[in-house]
């Protein structure tokens, strides 16, 4: 028996927009079957279903197509920009005994050093990308940070794998680390750094820089002056 769960699917008639809307119109999900070297498949899935596969959180599906059982791997998800529903899927056909490239998420595991000693925990990677088969796919990949004591990371290398699972994402890669925490005046100076960085080097269109309004101001001057001692020369000679 299959592991993956069973995800009914129909062909679809027609492409393009007004196929798809015709599909949601009958609460069904418009999907595309994609494989190397053939020609993509146009799908539906029915809309209540499809939700209740992906809360799963599997990602590897069981569909048959044309009396075909296959495996399928979900390569996209197209979701509404305002309402957050699907509007389309796209599938690829994947063998069980071909290793594939997906994302799994990660996890952490443990109570760090560091926390305990007042610092703060912080996972700056939520997924790893890895290549293996079908069947070896890992719901998740577990670091423990129970050794990780303070201003100290643990990278991509550190990652506890299951058998037969390779990690692609590159293994000098840090994904969790434990900080000291920010004191307020840091925070403070942070955000003063950060405004003072954008007000640098921004010039208004149309005004003068101070210099420059004195230099005209000096030119002004001198001319005025000038003017005033060539008319007082003029009275005189009269």
């Amino acid at each position: 028996m299959s592991k993956f769960e069973k995800l009914n699917v129909k062909i679809r008639d027609g492409k393009g927009s007004p196929s798809a809307r015709r599909t949601r119109l009958k609460d069904q999900i418009p999907a595309v079957l994609y494989h190397s070297g053939l020609d993509a498949i146009s799908l539906s899935v029915d809309k209540k279903e499809l939700y209740k596969a992906l809360k799963t959180g599997q990602v590897i599906f069981e569909i048959t197509v044309k009396d075909e059982n296959q495996f399928v791997l979900v390569k996209e998800v197209q979701y509404h920009p305002v309402y957050d529903n699907i509007m389309h899927i796209d599938f690829q056909k994947v063998k069980e005994d071909e290793k594939i490239s997906l994302e799994v998420p990660l996890r952490v595991t443990g109570e760090a050093e560091g926390v305990q000693a007042g610092g703060i925990l912080v996972q700056i990677v939520n997924t790893i990308t890895v290549k293996c088969k079908p069947t070896t796919i890992p719901d998740a990949l577990i670091i423990d940070v129970t050794d990780l004591e303070l201003n100290s990371s643990l990278f991509v290398k550190d990652i506890q794998l299951a058998a037969d699972v390779e990690i692609i994402t590159a293994e000098d890669l840090a994904v969790v680390s434990v900080q000291e925490p920010k004191k307020e005046e840091e925070i403070v100076e942070e955000i003063v750094e950060e405004m003072l960085e954008g007000e640098e080097g921004i010039e208004v269109e149309g005004e003068e820089s101070a210099g420059d309004k004195d230099d005209s101001s000096a030119t002004k001057k001198e001319e005025d002056s000038d003017g005033k001692d060539q008319k007082s020369k003029e009275e005189k000679q009269k």
